[in-house]
């Protein structure tokens, strides 16, 4: 019998979850066991932060530079070395970086197509630097991005705002849109405590922590917990700042970091998921809720108008007066908040199960 020879994959993504667990993180995750699973598939996952100590098992890792934030040009050489001694059949890219350039590249020169992932909107918007800026490191990593973005093989979406966005700035479709997978819980969801008022993502400021802060202070006088769970991160002036107003906060409890199967523990007792995000893409965390009958409630992000309703959840247009009102009302109201729950998540088992990712798997293999 002859013996097939597996299809070398490379996962590029600038952070390992072991390192810090984030959405694009956590979604390469699920595809790594899934890919694994398959057993036709060697898998080799590339990073410039990783878990000093961890060693995976069954896959590769990876470590191709020391850079930071955006800054993942610094990576050129150490991403192009290690490309070239794996020498993949496709590199799977996600979150967008100088890395999507540098691949891109690697992949015109050789025998190798790129599937470039979308991770959030800002992606897809043009960035049009002030003069001061021009060919400063930013510009540079924004320009070689870019160059990837242009010359990715196959783009994948996570939304449909996404797409019109791609092709509105930068001329090109969606090779195919794969919504945010998730495995059905497993948790034992169960409402009966104290109503939780949630608020989940790592502490920086593009997420606007100080107004789930705000809401915790001006609903004081309700019979709710507010619960911040995530890192802090960012400079250390801003992060004492909110760590201090937090600690002020009376009805606020703070989880610090915790693992994605605590997470699930806690949506699965908690009521509302508050989200007051500048922009995203497409949260984990609101599929997340949503399996778990957890209705989201967002300060001004809405993916593909699915909180334009009352079904999912709600949206307050970045109005903060009726984010509160909103949230008044999901506490004060059981019957309301618990029809949202179930309505949220009859929606996620059908939109984001984690069958979507055989979508995403049919692009690496044709």
């Amino acid at each position: 019998m002859k013996n097939l020879q597996k299809h070398k994959i490379c996962i590029l993504v600038p952070t390992h979850w072991e390192h810090t667990m984030g959405g694009a993180q956590y979604q390469a995750k699920l595809l790594v066991e899934h890919l694994l699973k398959l057993g036709r598939f060697e898998v080799h996952y590339l990073a410039s932060r990783i878990h000093p100590t961890f060693i995976p098992e069954a896959y590769e890792l990876h470590k191709i530079g020391n850079s930071e934030g955006s800054g993942s040009l610094m990576d050129t050489v150490g991403l192009l070395r290690t490309l070239n001694q794996i020498k993949p059949a496709t590199i799977y890219q996600h979150v967008g970086c100088a890395n999507t350039g540098v691949a891109a590249y690697y992949c015109k020169k050789n025998q190798c197509k790129l599937v470039w992932h979308i991770a959030s909107d800002w992606d897809v918007e043009p960035w049009d630097p002030p003069l001061s800026k021009y060919f400063s490191s930013d510009f540079l990593n924004r320009k070689t991005f870019e160059y990837g973005l242009k010359n990715a093989d196959c783009i994948v979406g996570q939304t449909k705002l996404q797409g019109r966005l791609l092709y509105k700035n930068y001329g090109r479709n969606l090779t195919k849109l794969v919504r945010n997978f998730h495995p059905i819980p497993r948790e034992s969801i169960n409402k009966s405590g104290q109503i939780q008022i949630l608020w989940i993502a790592n502490i920086k400021k593009v997420k606007q922590p100080e107004l789930f802060i705000k809401l915790a202070q001006d609903l004081s006088h309700l019979n709710a917990r507010f619960v911040i769970a995530g890192v802090l991160q960012g400079n250390k002036i801003w992060r004492e700042d909110i760590a201090k107003r937090i600690k002020k906060t009376k009805n606020i409890d703070y989880l610090g970091g915790i693992s994605q199967e605590e997470v699930n523990v806690l949506f699965a007792r908690g009521h509302v998921l508050v989200n007051t995000s500048k922009y995203e893409g497409f949260s984990n965390t609101f599929v997340q809720a949503w399996m778990r009958q957890v209705p989201v409630l967002s300060y001004s992000v809405n993916p593909d108008e699915l909180l334009q309703g009352t079904t999912l959840g709600a949206c307050a247009d970045g109005n903060y007066v009726r984010l509160k009102s909103m949230l008044e009302e999901l506490i004060n109201d059981d019957g309301k908040r618990s029809d949202m729950g179930a309505t949220a998540q009859e929606y996620a088992f059908e939109k984001h199960s984690d069958k979507n990712m055989d979508a995403l798997i049919d692009l690496f293999e044709n």
